[in-house]
């Protein structure tokens, strides 16, 4: 999981990058100032395509 719903100081929520630290962003606009729901849609979302970029490989037992 690369991208996590996360509360702010103010009470607000924002979806963070949790590779580099920051506030993650879509379309060019940052994911804060949004409320729990949508930090967590949008984290939901971030994850899911990230996870179809870069699937993780199955282990082999030899």
């Amino acid at each position: 999981m690369r991208f996590a719903a996360m509360q702010d100081p103010c009470d607000d929520w924002l979806v963070c990058d949790l590779v580099f630290d920051l506030p993650a962003e879509m379309e060019g606009r940052p994911l804060i100032g949004l409320t729990r729901a949508e930090a967590e849609q949008f984290a939901d979302r971030a994850n899911a395509k990230h996870a179809a970029n870069f699937p993780v490989p199955l282990a082999s037992v030899a």
